[in-house]
């Protein structure tokens, strides 16, 4: 990927790649659903962006920006310049406030300023049923409502920055898909 706009495809299909694992008889649904240390849990989807990454793209772990800044996950080009940025929240204990936040203070400001760091992602995990207090008017939010709210404000920066980035929030739903039977 040698474009801004390259890059964005490329990880938006190795996210592809990560719901697919998730539906897989080897889906690592349950061991990722265990994790509680974001550390641990970015390695472990790092590990499978480097899996998938067929030579277009390096991954950096807690790269520093120019700022000092640490990027959670990036996928740097090997064609190019050019990254995509993934920054990780495992919802189960962050708010919501927290995670609209995260959109704009750190991913856009902090990691997406260079001219060829224009692509990222908000990546949210979730393993327990849980409830959130909408930011706005405080009633109570599923885990989808808050993909939706995040994906709404993820398009209220773009707009705003007149379509000069491209920016995606990703949900893993790491609790079981099915009951047992």
């Amino acid at each position: 990927p040698a474009t801004n706009e390259a890059m964005f495809a490329v990880m938006m299909g190795r996210l592809d790649d990560l719901d697919d694992l998730l539906l897989r008889d080897v889906s690592p649904r349950d061991a990722w659903a265990g994790i509680t240390a974001e550390h641990v849990m970015r390695r472990e989807i790092a590990r499978e962006l480097q899996h998938h990454a067929n030579g277009l793209y390096k991954i950096d772990q807690e790269a520093a920006t120019a700022d000092e800044k640490e990027t959670d996950i990036r996928l740097r080009s090997t064609a190019s310049d050019h990254e995509a940025v993934v920054e990780l929240k495992l919802a189960d204990g962050r708010t919501a406030r927290d995670m609209r936040d995260a959109l704009k203070d750190q991913l856009v400001t902090k990691y997406m300023a260079a001219e060829t760091s224009r692509s990222g992602c908000l990546m949210v995990t979730l393993a327990k049923d849980r409830k959130w207090d909408h930011p706005d008017g405080g009633s109570q939010i599923g885990f989808d409502d808050l993909v939706t709210l995040l994906r709404q404000e993820a398009t209220r920066i773009v707009d705003s920055l007149g379509g000069t980035l491209r920016l995606h929030v990703h949900a893993l739903d790491l609790r079981p898909r099915l009951p047992t039977e």
